[in-house]
């Protein structure tokens, strides 16, 4: 049937360049509306009209007025650009979308370093041959099972199938348990696998690692985005998000499930995997993600004091969540430790075995949001730094993620005229990635183009000023695959030091209260998918890590996602993973009195205090002089 637009006051909109459109209603923004309709729009700032990520150009129809947020990017980018997420519809309308979210051709991090241990999963296999019953031995079907495998839990859907299975198989099959739960029961054969699934479900990108429990084999890696994006691109504007309706929770929800249920069906594709045969799926997130994905909005998670809404491991039914794997088995979370202390960062430890060390160690989580632990003698502190998104691309003028034609790596020249610079899957650059960032600001440094400030000076051919406002020019309009220059600007070198001196400032404050020295520090643990791909001398030389010695750097890649796969595979680990949450002290940063004036010192490259980066320092000239010589 077809809808009366005039009577309930909807307007159609079409989207150009693809033709799609959509019913929007008068009270929702245009971007509410396109993401309704599963249209995935960048947006990072969660719907406040900050980012500009959701612009959008008008071919005709009528709009709302244009809020104050609007009138600032019409200022830049022209009088026919609105926000989506600002605009509501007077008519029908046409419009063109500035960017939408792609998902192709991204670079995650999959792999870490592996720890040791003994293969003892959760779930497990048992073969029993049961006695037949007679007429001298009666016990039902169910409870000849238990009886035989010394239990007296089992999940319920085994009660519609116990009698055919065990009848029809001759009383020889096969128990799947977890721990001491009997969850299914199958026909005995020589040829039965047994297979669960480890996730690491980060803000931006989820990592799916397909095991086989009876050998421990690692049979597949898949990743994709983290389909909430759509909602928010950082956990506050996703929080914020969620908690405006149920509705609005479901939909959160529904998102990461929905990329958990693409990466199984791709695993399972992948190894001609019966998804029936997975009964355990691990994830390991922070605290916020891990509430999202068992249907809590972590509403109080966002507003002091930054309560979470539970901190526990979880076992949930694969069922209940619509998790499509066999419907008897588990999906489980890793024990948090506070609203902004996640299970990643307790996966972390375990990969890193941080907390076997005698001798002072570190780690430092760089992601999409940033954490810092570090253990002296028998204890643990940590804590949470608002790094904001600068660091990966994201807020930064032509930023953009790890993906083909990304900007990652840079070299300027000794005159600072040339740039040398090697893109993702070596296209023509269309904008530059989280690493790509640091290296150039790092050279622009190393150049003298920017001072210790930070501030952008006009002693080279390629700084130039663009509406009051200092840029430097990475790329040339020739050369550049998108056409127009991709540049680096003065406020989004402000914007890196923001980020990078909360991750510094961090670890300084932490390195008080635990009373250890950098130059004490043994090993300084580097973690998550931005920290995996950065050089480390470089992120020195502006300051993002603190100056310690090169062989003392250990970068373990993803944590996350390898901490979730031991401890898929492992008992022993998960118990462990439960004392290690015990043991750590968060710090929130905002109470010390010091941190503010370490977090202004820190804005400076590398450091307000030279002292404390005197090699770095030293490195700096070596190559203003003309050569690398970094003393590891």
């Amino acid at each position: 049937m077809d809808i009366d637009k005039n009577s309930y006051k909807l307007y159609a909109l079409r989207i150009l360049p693809n033709g799609t459109s959509v019913i929007v209603k008068p009270e929702e923004t245009i971007l509410e509306a396109l993401l309704r309709s599963g249209i995935s729009v960048a947006s990072v700032c969660g719907g406040k009209g900050i980012c500009g990520k959701c612009a959008i150009r008008i071919v005709s129809g009528s709009l709302s007025e244009p809020t104050l947020q609007e009138k600032r990017w019409q200022k830049a980018l022209g009088l026919d650009i609105r926000l989506a997420c600002q605009a509501n519809l007077l008519s029908d309308a046409v419009i063109e979308l500035s960017e939408t979210i792609e998902t192709k051709n991204i670079k995650i991090l999959t792999l870490g370093k592996k720890v040791q241990i003994n293969l003892s999963p959760s779930t497990t296999r048992k073969s029993i041959l049961l006695s037949k019953p007679s007429l001298e031995d009666q016990k039902a079907d169910l409870e000849r099972v238990l009886a035989e495998l010394n239990t007296n839990t089992f999940d319920s859907l085994i009660l519609e199938k116990i009698s055919k299975v065990i009848w029809n198989s001759n009383f020889n099959v096969s128990a799947i348990l977890f721990d001491d739960e009997l969850l299914d029961v199958v026909p005995n054969s020589d040829n039965f696998s047994l297979y669960g699934v480890s996730f690491d479900i980060g803000t931006t990108t989820v990592v799916g690692y397909l095991y086989d429990l009876l050998t421990g084999e690692l049979l597949s890696i898949k990743s994709s985005f983290n389909e909430q994006i759509k909602f928010g691109e950082d956990v506050i504007s996703r929080i914020e998000y969620a908690s405006r309706s149920y509705e609005n929770l479901k939909n959160i929800q529904g998102a990461i499930i929905s990329t958990i249920n693409k990466i199984i069906k791709e695993l399972a594709k992948e190894t001609n995997v019966d998804t029936s045969k997975i009964y355990d799926v691990v994830c390991s997130g922070n605290t916020v993600m891990t509430a999202f994905l068992l249907g809590n909005n972590s509403f109080y998670s966002s507003r002091s004091p930054y309560i979470p809404p539970f901190t526990s491991q979880v076992k949930v039914k694969a069922r209940d969540l619509k998790v499509e794997i066999n419907p008897s088995g588990y999906v489980r979370t890793l024990p948090c430790v506070s609203a902004y202390i996640g299970g990643d960062v307790v996966a972390d430890i375990l990969v890193s075995e941080l907390f076997k060390y005698e001798d002072p160690v570190a780690l430092i989580d760089l992601g999409t949001n940033g954490e810092v632990v570090i253990k002296n003698l028998n204890e643990i502190f940590a804590a949470s730094c608002a790094a904001g998104p600068a660091l990966e691309g994201y807020s930064i003028r032509h930023g953009m993620r790890a993906m083909e034609g990304a900007i990652e790596s840079v070299t300027i020249s000794e005159d600072g005229n040339e740039v040398f610079f090697k893109t993702i899957g070596n296209r023509k650059p269309v904008g530059i990635c989280g690493s790509g960032i640091v290296e150039a600001l790092a050279w622009l440094r190393i150049r003298g183009i920017v001072n210790k400030s930070g501030k952008l000076l006009e002693n080279s051919s390629r700084v130039k000023k663009e509406n009051n406002e200092l840029q430097f020019v990475l790329v040339d309009e020739k050369n550049s695959g998108t056409g127009k220059e991709i540049v680096i600007t003065q406020e989004d070198i402000r914007k890196v030091q923001l980020a990078k001196a909360a991750v510094l400032s961090a670890f300084i404050t932490l390195s008080k209260i635990s009373k250890t020295k950098v130059e004490d520090v043994k090993k300084l643990f580097i973690a998550g998918a931005f920290g995996n791909y950065i050089d480390p001398f470089y992120a020195m030389i502006i300051g993002l890590l603190p100056e310690v010695q090169r062989e003392k750097i250990v970068q373990i890649g993803n944590g996350s996602g390898m901490g979730a796969s031991s401890l898929l595979l492992s008992k022993e680990l998960w118990r462990e993973s439960i004392e290690v949450a015990k043991k750590i002290k968060v710090v929130e940063l905002n109470l010390v009195p010091s941190f503010r004036q370490e977090f202004i010192n820190a804005t400076f490259i590398p450091h307000k205090d030279e002292a404390l980066f005197q090699r770095t320092l030293k490195s700096i000239s070596s190559l203003r002089e003309g050569e690398k010589n970094y003393d590891s």
